[in-house]
This record gives structure tokens, sequence and C-alpha cells, in this order.
């Protein structure tokens, strides 16, 4: 496939440092890496976690490049920031993703919160950037937490978390816990 061909008309979305997204269609993306062994890593990925509600379908892969189903909705940091606050549902929506991860077997328990995407019209979230899903070791999502502390919203998250999973809870409160001066003071664990 030539991809200067299919890029004519297409809009740059978004870049990072595996490569660059360009909007092809209301539905599609395509995705260039600047390193093929990426583009191989996220095809795998993609493959493993064929038909799960929470990843982008895969239309097609070429050598350096994924054409994936483009999401809809937000960004978790741009629709917390817009929205202020962290929801009983929201908290639902990114357990649900930890959940299916773990099921699927990633051992990157872990997305970066410009890397979930919430469409209020949808009952899950979804998540992208799966290039370490199956080759880094995360069992604690040391970046969600990041970005939700930044976002002021880790301490309403995990109160959440504490009612909807507490054995989850658990696991994350103890190491938080042994974190703090990365974390800062969160309230929930003075309850």
């Amino acid at each position: 496939m030539d991809i200067q061909e299919l890029l004519k008309g297409a809009v740059l979305i978004g870049k990072g440092k595996q490569g660059r997204v360009y909007k092809l269609a209301s539905d599609r993306c395509i995705k260039i890496y600047s390193d093929e062994q990426h583009a191989q890593m996220e095809y795998m990925s993609y493959c493993r976690a064929e038909g799960s509600p929470v990843i982008p379908k895969l239309y097609e892969a070429g050598p350096n490049y994924l054409i994936m189903e483009l999401v809809q909705g937000a960004s978790l940091d741009r629709y917390l920031k817009k929205k202020g606050a962290m929801t009983r549902s929201d908290t639902e929506r990114i357990l649900f993703i930890i959940h299916e991860m773990i099921r699927l077997g990633f051992t990157r328990i872990d997305a970066a919160v410009f890397h979930i995407f919430i469409d209020q019209d949808q009952p899950t979230g979804k998540v992208i950037d799966l290039v370490n899903s199956y080759t880094k070791q995360y069992h604690i999502p040391l970046v969600m937490f990041k970005g939700l502390s930044k976002l002021n919203v880790l301490n309403s998250f995990l109160t959440h978390v504490k009612v909807l999973d507490p054995e989850l809870y658990q696991i994350w409160a103890n190491y938080l816990m042994a974190r703090s001066e990365r974390y800062g003071k969160l309230q929930v664990f003075d309850e």
C-alpha cells in the first residue's frame, strides 16, 4: 500500500513517541510508526486483544503502519478537565478497562489518561497505544495514578474503587501508602 496516497486529505490528530496518527475517515485512522518493531509489537497486541470492547478494531497492518478504528469521545484527561470531577460511573468505566486488560493477559495493566477515551454514548471506554501491553510489567496503573493525581481526582477515584472493588482497592492502597511522597496525601486513607 502507498502510504503517501492514503495520507492525501488525511488530518494529523496525534503524535507521540512511536509515531503519528492521521484521521482517514469518520471511523478510521492510520498510525505510522518511526520504528517498524513498534508497529509489529502493537500489531501483535491488537491481534491478542481482538474482539475486546475496550480495544479499537484493527482493519489493516503493514510493516510500519496500522489502520484501525477511530476512537470516538474525549481522552480521559480532557473529559475530566471539562467535567471537573470523577464520578462513580467514570470509575466503573475505568475499572472495566483495568479488568479487561487483566482478562486479556496484558502484562502492563496501565494506560496514560490521554490514552483512555470516554464516549458518553458508550457503556465502556477504550484504550489506545498498546505497544507495550505484553512486554512491560506493570501490575499497578502507575501512569494512570500519576495522571489522575495531576487532575486532582485520584482521591475521588480511589473512594469509588474502595466501594466498587475492595480487593483491588487494597492492593492499590498498599502500594500508594508506601509511596505517599510521590502521590501526595490521599484523603481516602484517612477515613
